[in-house]
């Protein structure tokens, strides 16, 4: 990582957290350790843990160098070496194990329904403000294009005796526009709310532009990482169609049959798989800043383990939230239609038909799918770090350090 994302510790040694690289640095000096009772008094684990007390905590043996010490206990955001202190640090207190959304412990099922929610609430500017910011500009143009589409005298939708003769350049030029805001919206909404959640889980609130700056450095690498979903998926889909496409052709049972098998498990559980891996990659490459391959190898180390698990509460969700949007949008495009139909003539009925009723029910979709998606795989992303890296405890640290600041 480079040394202008590296966290310094602050005047009175307590490890901070930069803005531009989320990452506790641990203290610089090395001392030897005296005895345990000059230390602050450690939490012995238990098999029965407290709700959020991590289990496997184990406090430092009598003769243990404080450099061993340092070592099993402190750890940088982005997974890296372990460092080297001076002094042990204080045990967190009991409120620290919840300084934000959720309680700094490997999450339940019912955890990862409820806390996007809830981190919407918390930061709002970002976690909603952000998708809302790039979605209205990708649906002002959406909408633009559709009405211009339903009103291209060339195509004469809206005329019952008129025959199709072409299409406007106007209309073809808006289209292209609008699809090209449409991705780029997609790609910026999934990316822009991991900042705000990795913030609220430790209680903290940033503004949209500190959000914006950590996903501004590493916008070509979230192409990337889009660009490479992208080919992956065409690929699979090409492969699984060819058969198909040679069995119809040379009229075979045989082909086509095996062309419908692979056109199942294809498009649907690897298509997921591969979507699922991206959505974790997303915060990985904005909260670590590291490139989209090393994100892409990342989230399948952390999700090794606990595969079922993930595409379990990433299917329920996706699930949930697409029932959700999709009968918000669905009642507004029926109100819009219904509204055309009534006064087909009236630019005033066709204008809130379009821009006001169906543009806002889009909006409205999009903003909670961006939201509630880049939310989930954030927390998700946490969630495996807290089991597999201990990172509930350096959580924790980081949020009685700035406590007691």
């Amino acid at each position: 990582m480079d040394e202008d994302n590296k966290t310094e510790p602050d005047a009175s040694g307590t490890p901070s957290w930069h803005p531009n690289a989320p990452e506790w640095a641990p203290p610089t000096a090395e001392a030897p350790l005296s005895s345990p009772a000059s230390a602050p008094a450690p939490v012995v684990p238990s098999t029965q843990p407290m709700p959020g007390q991590p289990s496997h905590y184990a406090p430092p043996q009598q003769g243990t160098t404080q450099q061993e010490y340092s070592q099993h206990e402190s750890r940088p955001y982005g997974g890296g070496q372990y460092g080297v202190g001076t002094a042990p640090a204080p045990m967190p207190t009991y409120r620290s194990w919840q300084p934000g959304i959720i309680a700094l412990r490997p999450l339940s099922f019912g955890d990862f329904m409820s806390a996007p929610f809830k981190a919407m609430r918390f930061n709002r500017s970002v976690v909603l403000g952000g998708p809302l910011l790039f979605t209205l500009l990708a649906t002002v143009l959406s909408v633009t294009a559709l009405w211009l589409l339903v009103n291209d005298p060339q195509l004469g939708l809206t005329s019952v005796t008129a025959v199709g003769s072409g299409i406007e350049a106007t209309t073809v030029i808006v289209g292209i526009l609008a699809i090209v805001t449409t991705l780029l919206a997609s790609v910026l909404s999934s990316v822009i709310v991991a900042p705000g959640v990795a913030r609220a889980v430790l209680g903290e609130r940033i503004t949209l532009r500190t959000a914006w700056d950590q996903v501004r450095r590493k916008f070509g690498h979230i192409l990337l990482l889009y660009v490479v979903t992208a080919v992956a998926i065409g690929v699979m889909v090409m492969l699984a169609t060819l058969p198909l496409i040679f069995g119809i052709g040379s009229n075979e049972t045989v082909w086509i049959v095996l062309g419908i098998v692979l056109m199942l498990i294809i498009l649907g559980p690897a298509t997921f798989v591969v979507a699922m891996i991206t959505g974790l990659a997303q915060p990985i490459v904005v909260l670590e800043q590291i490139g989209a391959f090393a994100a892409l190898g990342r989230a399948w180390r952390l999700v090794k383990g606990r595969f079922w698990w993930s595409v379990l509460i990433v299917f329920v969700s996706s699930a949930l939230i697409y029932i959700a949007t999709a009968m918000v949008q669905g009642g507004g495009q029926l109100i819009a239609t219904l509204g055309l139909a009534v006064a087909p003539e009236s630019g005033v009925v066709q204008f809130i038909a379009f821009f006001v009723i169906y543009g806002l029910a889009i909006v409205i979709a999009l903003v909670v799918t961006y939201a509630y998606m880049g939310s989930l795989f954030t927390l998700l992303y946490t969630d495996m770090r807290m089991r597999h890296e201990g990172f509930d405890l350096d959580l924790a640290r980081a949020a009685e350090a700035r406590g007691r600041r």
